[in-house]
């Protein structure tokens, strides 16, 4: 089993490898470290003017156990082990106990991050920055391990949904974590550490290696894979992903907005997919929520143009593959329509999204009066949105036709 979790994680690492360099260009480089810059700079002029309140202690600790739940077992098993691994599945804990032990790698540096994000806020609610620090990180740390155990145990003959354990052990966390934050983060340290060696041993004691659910395994790493797979999808073509459709029927009171006549043929199609489609409402929806909370926080008004020009560009750009979504559908060389009208609809919708995007990302700081930031950020977004609709998105679709002969 070592050499086979081995061999597995060095083919999953490689493979990874070639989509995030494809994922990481130049460009979202470029465009990660200034939206990280504003962020920090924007929290640290935030930190400076908060004060101790009684709402500031649940609401990190809130934020902390949101943070809790990112990250998944990652078990790399594929759908022929329940034939052919069958005899060996008692043998096959040993392989799933250093898959979760993997799992704890990536949740556990985003935790000890948020952990040393939460200092200046510990500083405020007057705690020593370095053993509050500390202790924080480590209950984050375990609190993750006990989580990760829960996901990997649901996978033993438990039929429930795995939210149904880990909702308890967040209402845990948060709980102890605010207690934490009220007296010293060392009892919340404790209260984790209690409950995870208390697990341990009354749980991992009466394990059963032999109980596993195969099925329930395999369609568990297929959603993760699927997930992260769609995420790939965004910046570069992920062989054999379908794009997941949904009817939103609550979605069809934008649908009248176009006409349904020849001459908005493709305007509609367009239009029905951005809000069927999985990837770009999803993609639009999540940035724009982002990028409304990070300019809240930036008070300073060509940081804020900056950053909304920023988030209009990286939606615009994602919204590309969008326009080649029909190139390989049959029916659509039969609409009797020019070709032009295609490149029209796609241009005229990607306007109308950005110049949207650019309008609502000003809620973020109109919510706290800031009205300088609001209208920067809404000028840098709005100038934006027109550049690439008007300007790049043109030169992009004539390299490359919509319709492949």
């Amino acid at each position: 089993m070592r050499k086979l979790w081995q061999g597995r994680l060095r083919r999953h690492q490689k493979e990874q490898f070639k989509y995030l360099r494809l994922v990481f260009n130049d460009h979202f480089v470029l465009i990660l470290l200034i939206l990280f810059g504003a962020l920090l700079y924007g929290y640290s002029q935030w930190v400076k003017a908060l004060m101790p309140a009684w709402w500031l202690r649940p609401a990190l600790a809130l934020v902390l156990t949101l943070l809790l739940s990112f990250g998944q077992l990652a078990s790399l098993s594929e759908p022929a082990d329940a034939t052919f691994l069958l005899p060996q599945t008692s043998a096959f804990a040993q392989y799933l106990f250093k898959a979760r032990r993997y799992s704890l790698l990536l949740p556990g540096a985003v935790l000890v991050l948020s952990a040393l994000a939460s200092v200046p806020l510990l500083m405020v609610l007057h705690f020593d920055p370095l053993s509050s620090g500390v202790t924080l990180g480590l209950t984050l740390l375990i609190f993750k391990d006990l989580d990760l155990w829960l996901q990997l145990i649901d996978h033993y003959g438990v039929s429930r949904p795995a939210w149904v354990a880990r909702l308890p052990l967040f209402g845990a966390g948060f709980a102890a974590l605010t207690l934490g934050l009220f007296l010293h983060p060392a009892y919340a340290m404790v209260i984790a550490l209690a409950l995870n060696l208390g697990f341990r041993w009354v749980v991992l004691a009466r394990f059963q290696p032999a109980a596993l659910d195969w099925l329930s395994l395999n369609a568990s790493e297929t959603k993760r894979m699927d997930r992260l797979y769609r995420f790939y999808n965004l910046f570069t073509d992920v062989p054999g992903l379908n794009s997941g459709v949904h009817r939103r029927k609550w979605l069809d009171i934008f649908l009248p907005l176009v006409r349904k006549t020849p001459a908005h043929t493709w305007s509609y199609l367009y239009l029905r997919g951005f809000l069927r489609q999985t990837t770009y409402l999803g993609l639009w929806v999540r940035l724009v929520v982002v990028g409304a909370v990070v300019l809240a926080l930036i008070q300073v008004w060509w940081l804020a143009a900056l950053v909304a020009a920023l988030l209009v560009y990286l939606v615009g750009f994602q919204l590309l593959p969008l326009a080649f979504a029909y190139s390989e559908m049959v029916m659509a060389r039969l609409y009797p329509v020019p070709a032009s009208q295609q490149r029209a609809a796609f241009q005229h919708l990607t306007a109308v999204l950005l110049i949207v995007f650019a309008l609502v990302l000003t809620v973020g700081p109109l919510v706290l009066g800031h009205w300088l930031i609001a209208l920067s950020a809404g000028a840098g977004g709005l100038v934006l949105a027109v550049l690439f609709a008007f300007w790049y998105l043109p030169q992009r679709l004539r390299k490359k036709p919509l319709m492949p002969a």
